[in-house]
């Protein structure tokens, strides 16, 4: 193979930062190799992606030195339509998207390629019909789950066919099956690509992956036999503890955005005091948005919501976050202040729970998407609630963090604290859930844990 990237000694801080992200030495991508990027949550993994796509320092700024060659040019000095051979999928889909409604958002990149009306409009077609998004054509963006604009922001890379292509965690937001289409459509499009992917959910990537490497936070560079990875790793279980009375009551609840298409349907749970609960189920099928509703963030068109004994639209909306919390999808929705020690009430110890202490003084918003999940969820502990709705809580996360996260769940369900969990990550769930419902077609089933 011949070495398509070269990168020697390269280093980068961001803007308010006061940590620099290195990569010692000199490393090497080749041409049509599927490469898999690994490290713990917050060693510039995505940084190294904006760095290989170009958008280092002035797209992103910031301070680099060192050294990124493309076919032995400086990345920097790449035209634009060079750059374009260069696809690139965000860890937050919504980062990525440009356009009012999902056809434009498909279209945007092959019509700044120049890409015949006609040729658009087959493109698009075909696509739509291999990812079978088909329904989701006429959808506005800002209607789509988390999951379905992740694939929607692949399939706008695809459309434009790049020979290079990065993906930072593309399965983050997908449910299993999905996730398992994707890598079937994976193995149709790698050939005579350089393919090079950030991914935490290793478990679907065994079968196409060509290389290894390792980026640890002191930025040493290692390569690791793909036959050392553990690439189905299981969390050890908490064990299963008493639990209280009824606390949180869901009765024949209704709900949609448009009448024309229901969402929940006569959906009925009852949660335990102490309980954790996890919620699965396909993209879009309605997870978040049951969270919304649990928060009273969204009014249900029918039904009844009862918390703690009370009906949810009794309460007085201070009366009920002092109950109830909700950690967003989105880890952004949560941050106020311009530094990460603000946000937890200048609490260093909090922060050391999630091994952000080194990044107290930054802001929140120059954190990696691993890192900004962690102080989300630093946020949440920080609020004492009673019941606590977690929407994607491992995103972004290495194993290690992962593991702190089960052992905290674990303290706080001995101290009587109530989860429910919208989560992809099944491996997690099946580690710290009770039980497990998978919504489906507006309803709650149950479903048998690992």
């Amino acid at each position: 193979m011949s070495e398509l990237y070269k990168i020697k000694d390269f280093q980068f801080q961001y803007p308010n930062s006061k940590s620099v992200l290195v990569y010692s030495g000199t490393n090497f991508i080749n041409e049509n190799e599927t490469l898999l990027l690994r490290g713990p949550s917050g060693s510039g993994k995505s940084t190294l992606l904006y760095a290989l796509k170009g958008f280092l320092p002035n797209t992103i700024y910031g301070k680099m030195t060192g050294e990124v060659l493309f076919r032995n040019q400086s990345i920097s000095q790449l035209s634009r339509k060079q750059k374009a051979q260069i696809g690139f999928l965000f860890q937050n889909p919504a980062a990525q998207m440009l356009s009012r409604t999902v056809w434009q958002e498909l279209a945007f990149g092959m019509e700044n390629l120049e890409f015949a009306a006609y040729q658009i409009k087959e493109k698009i077609t075909e696509y739509a019909k291999i990812f079978g998004i088909g329904e989701l054509l006429s959808r506005q963006v800002s209607e789509l789950s988390g999951g379905e604009k992740q694939k929607i922001a692949l399939l706008s890379i695809l459309l434009m066919q790049p020979q290079v292509i990065l993906f930072d965690e593309p399965t983050a937001f997908l449910d299993p099956d999905s996730a398992q289409h994707f890598i079937e459509v994976f193995n149709q499009i790698v050939h005579n690509k350089t393919i090079v992917i950030v991914e935490h959910n290793l478990q679907y990537l065994q079968k196409v992956v060509d290389r290894s490497l390792w980026i640890d936070n002191q930025g040493i560079v290692q390569q690791i036999p793909l036959q050392q990875i553990d690439w189905d790793y299981k969390f050890p279980k908490l064990q299963l503890v008493s639990t209280g009375k009824t606390i949180l009551a869901i009765s024949e609840l209704n709900f949609a955005y448009k009448p024309e298409k229901p969402i929940l349907t006569g959906l009925n749970l009852e949660v335990k005091q102490g309980e954790i609960v996890g919620i699965v189920g396909r993209n879009g099928a309605g997870k978040s948005t049951l969270l919304k509703l649990l928060a009273a963030i969204l009014k249900p068109n029918s039904g009844k919501i009862v918390v703690f004994g009370k009906k949810i639209n009794k309460y007085h909306y201070k009366e009920l976050y002092k109950l109830v919390g909700l950690l967003f999808q989105n880890p952004e929705n949560h941050f106020l202040y311009e530094t990460a020690a603000k946000e937890v009430q200048n609490d260093l110890t909090v922060l050391a729970k999630f091994l952000l202490k080194n990044s107290a003084n930054n802001n929140p918003f120059n954190l990696s998407e691993g890192e900004k999940r962690r102080l989300s969820l630093a946020i949440q502990q920080k609020l004492e609630r009673q019941i606590f709705l977690w929407d994607e809580p491992t995103f972004g996360q290495d194993r290690k963090n992962k593991e702190i996260l089960i052992e905290l769940l674990a303290k706080m369900q001995k101290a009587g604290k109530t989860f429910i969990i919208v989560s992809h990550d099944r491996p997690f769930l099946d580690a710290v859930c009770s039980r497990i419902l998978a919504l489906k077609d507006g309803k709650l089933y149950e479903q048998q844990k690992d």
